[in-house]
């Protein structure tokens, strides 16, 4: 996938869920789709979800249809996105292309990403606009001794990367402002007068909203 196609994904996926309030939808499972099971997560420490609660979501489809289940859970070991319906777990078919989790805070929206460089996956946007700010989060069972111990024991272990996509260009970002005057030279007058205080994910996604 190019990053021409990628921009493409995300400027129609986002004017689908905003258009969401005048479509209707009928969300039918894949008939051949395998019913799934958590049966790999017992007797673990830590989630493999992003949320542990089944949630709302709006869902772009790989051909472009949009669909609304009731109940979806992004399982971020394995990065697929799921839903269950009828008392059971599926995966998605055809591949999911881009989802909005809604949740109580706010909704939720990831890009699926497979260019062949750098991450791919599901990336969450967290700041839309000329310059897009993209976090890709992988988790994964590790399993570790205690010290003189003979017992194993799995937890799930997390590793979070930022990029900004801006001119058609994407780099890989840290949370710190030189990471960013790196990554973005051409604003860097901008981002040298942002005075608000830069420490945290939350104030990143500020800053990047704040140069859009």
């Amino acid at each position: 996938m190019t990053m021409k196609t990628i921009r493409l994904i995300i400027a129609s996926v986002l004017c689908l869920f905003i258009q969401k309030a005048h479509a209707q939808y009928v969300f039918i499972p894949d008939q051949n789709g395998k019913p799934l099971t958590d049966a790999r997560y017992e007797n673990i420490t830590g989630s493999p979800y992003l949320l542990d609660e089944w949630a709302n979501a709006e869902v772009k489809l790989a051909d472009n249809k949009l669909v609304k289940p009731a109940e979806v859970r992004y399982d971020m070991v394995a990065d697929k996105l799921l839903f269950k319906q009828e008392n059971k777990v599926y995966e998605f078919s055809p591949k999911v292309a881009a989802f909005s989790i809604i949740t109580k805070n706010g909704n939720r929206t990831f890009l699926l990403k497979d260019d062949g460089n750098n991450e791919s996956g599901y990336f969450e946007l967290l700041s839309n606009g000329k310059v897009k700010l993209l976090k890709k989060t992988r988790k994964v069972i590790l399993e570790v001794k205690g010290y003189n111990s003979a017992n194993v024991e799995k937890i799930i272990d997390e590793n979070k990367k930022y990029y900004v996509l801006y001119n058609g260009v994407e780099k890989e970002v840290k949370l710190n402002k030189n990471s960013f005057l790196n990554a973005l030279p051409d604003l860097k007058e901008q981002i040298n007068q942002y005075n608000a205080k830069l420490s945290k994910e939350d104030d990143y996604i500020k800053l990047t909203s704040a140069l859009n």
